[in-house]
């Protein structure tokens, strides 16, 4: 189509004011200011949900991109419809820009620049002078908006945060924090492996019950990372616990106790109710009731159990409503742990003869213990990080707690229409942080990268096949040009890369086996196989003992591990016992391990010595009983044992042997090495 003269210069004219305007918006600052408070919007996952799928574009059809935690922080680009956020954040230093399900966001800052949502500068100055980290205001901006009587207190440990971790890792003798995960979800990564794990069997085991676990290092990060607390309900994990008859009721016990067996009851034998008691116990140990009655909830459930009917067979008559002294499920279970230590006469009112007593007692254990002592939120009850006792004393080992009871407080305060009262929060800030809130890891499979067997075909390496060793060596012919290398997986859900048929040069060939679990880590075990040359030496190894694949012969009875070193050149010399530790100046037996390295491989042999057949370095009375027992069928002896008990070296274990050892004994005859 042909423009005309008059139509064109109209084009032109508007095109020129279209640019003229949006120079001058962009020299008035308006455009810029506008993709600031986009790009200022933040928001995160909303904590507690898992595994959250981010895709390509705003539809479930679309394709995942990733998925991510809550807590996870997110920066809010656009809102497409009322369905979908579009968002940009940063997960294991990948950035990704994606679409979120509106159901799984929390908007924390709105997009207005400091001074903050409100313009509040002196809840600005406020929020500096109490030295809150930058990464904290905008969560405690946006609570300000909302809730402006509350107060923000900047509890600083002074603790570096790395190190708060791995003081709250479970370590083995030390399990702190537990996780509850069942086989339907089993959550490999919210499990440690370091304690409670078999890597050879690929099994966890439970610490209380069947589904409680020692929690990763991971998952404790998560739940640790004040960051994570900062929303409307969770912030209550940071309420300060003491007891405040101008905001604490009774009615709220009832919210909180709502749908449970307490709920509008009176305990056995007890004509007042649960929330009355509550409140007794609150006024005369400085505690609040929300906390007590969110504490008994969490530990007694819904339904009553033996410890809050005084039926237990074990404990009869006593109650403990708290679960005190419920430390593991070590001894006869965790209930009846707690049920021994109330039944015994001493503080805090015991025994604990009826329920009365149990919540009065149980209230004052808490007052006392936790709460006058300056471990005064959920959260610090749970991690003490107070200057008192730091990394101890903390009431519960569930790692979720905090954020379970601080939803149930939440909820209290709403059901009274108290949630906009003088509230205090005592929020925990440590050094080095990272600036992103640590995120729930997720569900990504099994860990394990273990192999069950490793074989090469018609050899036998040293040392033999251990799943927790990854180094492994073997010796062959001149003759033999290539090798089949086998193995095997722990899980069937790992991938194994390095076997099969294997091509070998003339001297060290290093080949390594990798295996990738479920969850994408790796290991690896490493092979090194020595090709002889043509006249039959081990390149590069020169010894005055006999070398015979990869065994070690010719080393005398007595003889000390310094001895033997000194025999071998080639490379470094180190002499082993058979689990792995190293022989100083000891005595040198049948089944150590002799290795040398020149710095890039390792050649292995196994030490035969003929006739210490207990491996102890010498040859004596010993050897001759446990020869005797294995022909006899009485006794099984090692691949190693077997070598140096056939002392006349014809490939088996005869009586000849057992003549020769005993005349060796008696110093009739000596034994050839």
């Amino acid at each position: 189509m042909k423009i005309k003269g008059k139509q064109a210069r109209r084009i032109l004219a508007i095109s020129l004011c279209l640019v003229l305007t949006w120079n001058l918006l962009q020299t008035t600052g308006f455009i810029q200011d506008f993709y600031t408070v986009m790009a200022a919007t933040t928001a995160q996952i909303t904590p507690g949900m898992t595994n959250v799928n981010v895709r390509q574009g705003p539809s479930t059809s679309d394709r995942i991109l990733t998925k991510v935690q809550g807590g996870q922080a997110l920066t809010v680009l656009d809102q497409p419809n009322s369905q979908w956020y579009h968002v940009q954040f940063t997960q294991g230093g990948t950035a990704y820009t994606g679409y979120v399900h509106a159901d799984y966001v929390s908007i924390i800052n709105t997009g207005t620049p400091d001074p903050g949502p409100s313009g509040d500068s002196d809840f600005e100055s406020y929020l500096s002078a109490q030295g809150f980290p930058e990464t904290y205001k905008p969560y405690l901006r946006s609570l300000h908006a909302k809730h402006p009587e509350w107060k923000f207190v900047a509890m600083q440990t002074g603790l570096d945060w790395n190190t708060v971790i791995e003081n709250e890792r479970n370590k083995p003798g030390q399990i702190k924090n537990l996780i509850w995960t069942s086989g339907s979800a089993p959550h490999y990564n919210w499990r440690e492996t370091e304690v409670g794990y078999s890597w050879v069997a690929d099994t966890w085991y439970p610490y209380d019950g069947t589904n409680w676990f020692a929690a990763s290092r991971d998952i404790v990060a998560y739940y640790m990372d004040p960051r994570g607390y900062l929303d409307e309900t969770y912030i209550f994990a940071f309420e300060q616990l003491s007891y405040d008859p101008a905001i604490h009721n009774q009615a709220g016990v009832e919210a909180i106790l709502a749908g449970t067996f307490m709920a509008n009851a009176c305990p056995v034998n007890d004509n007042r109710t649960y929330s009355a008691i509550l409140m007794e116990a609150a006024a005369a140990y400085n505690v609040s009731p929300y906390h007590l009655a969110s504490r008994m909830r969490q530990e007694m459930g819904t339904t009553a159990g033996v410890n809050a009917t005084g039926t237990s067979p074990n404990y009869p008559g006593i109650f403990n409503f708290f679960n005190v002294g419920s430390v593991d499920s070590a001894g006869g279970g965790a209930v009846n742990k707690g049920l021994a230590w109330a039944s015994i006469s001493g503080s805090y009112g015991r025994p604990w003869n009826s329920a009365y007593k149990a919540i009065m007692g149980g209230s004052q254990f808490i007052g006392s213990s936790y709460i006058n002592r300056g471990q005064d939120t959920l959260y610090t009850q749970k991690f003490n990080v107070t200057s008192t006792g730091t990394y101890g004393h903390q009431y519960m080992t569930n790692v979720q707690a905090p954020s379970t009871e601080s939803s149930s407080i939440c909820r209290a305060y709403k059901a009274n229409g108290l949630i906009n009262s003088a509230l205090v929060f005592k929020i925990p800030v440590y050094l080095n942080m990272p600036e992103g809130t640590a995120g729930k890891p997720a569900d990504s499979g099994s860990p394990n990268n273990w192999l069950r067997s490793l074989e090469v075909s018609g050899y036998a390496l040293t040392p033999s096949f251990d799943g927790g060793v990854i180094e492994y060596s073997l010796i062959v012919g001149n003759e033999t040009g290539s090798v089949n290398v086998t193995a095997a997986a722990v899980n069937g859900n790992a991938r194994i890369q390095g076997t099969g048929t294997i091509s070998l040069s003339v001297g060290t060939n290093r080949i390594p086996i990798t295996v990738t679990a479920q969850n994408g880590s790796i290991r690896t075990y490493n092979l090194t196989i020595v090709r002889k040359d043509s006249g039959g030496g081990v390149p590069g190894v020169t010894t005055k003992f006999h070398i015979e694949g990869n065994r070690l012969s010719g080393i005398g009875a007595g003889m000390n591990a310094d001895a033997v070193a000194a025999g071998i050149t080639g490379g470094n010399v180190t002499v082993y016992h058979s689990d792995g530790t190293t022989i100083n100046a000891g005595t040198v037996g049948t089944g150590n391990i002799v290795t040398v390295s020149d710095g890039t491989s390792t050649v292995s042999y196994t030490v035969i010595i003929y006739g210490d057949v207990l491996g102890n370095g010498s040859i004596g009375v010993g050897d001759l009983v446990v020869t005797k027992k294995s022909l006899l069928g009485l006794g099984q002896l090692s691949s190693a044992q077997t070598t140096a008990a056939d002392v006349d070296r014809d490939g088996d274990v005869t009586i000849r042997d057992l003549v020769m050892i005993k005349k060796h004994i008696l110093g009739q005859q000596s034994l050839l090495q």
